[in-house]
């Protein structure tokens, strides 16, 4: 399995794995990217993070994910996976990566109340 690092706004990078195809999801927890992978006939074609979120357990919130569709139709074929067993680590890091990547299918999740 390959890696890829992503960039938090606090200047962090975070290394996680790279899975390209289904396969049998480890039931821990951790963060997970739905990602456009790089588009080798641009200069510069990503790869693009399009959906960011966090779970408990990677085996149930990846069996049937209802953003894949969505994610997939604007290009995904990757899904990046970051292993963070403690709840409040996994928050803030998620948090850290949402305000640097900005995926465009966590827009919703993303608006500031004033």
């Amino acid at each position: 399995m390959s890696t890829y690092q992503w960039q938090g706004a606090c200047g962090r990078w975070y290394e996680f794995d790279v899975a390209r195809a289904k396969r049998a999801w480890e039931p821990v927890g951790g963060i997970y990217m739905f990602v456009k992978p790089h588009d080798k006939s641009l200069d510069w074609g990503g790869p693009i993070s399009l959906f960011i979120a966090a779970t408990d357990d990677f085996s149930q919130a990846l069996a049937r994910h209802d953003m894949w569709q969505a994610a997939e139709n604007l290009g995904a074929k990757e899904i990046h996976l970051l292993v963070v067993k403690d709840a409040a680590t996994r928050d803030r890091v998620t948090r850290d990566l949402l305000e640097a990547q900005a995926p465009i299918l966590n827009r919703n999740m993303l608006r500031r109340v004033a």
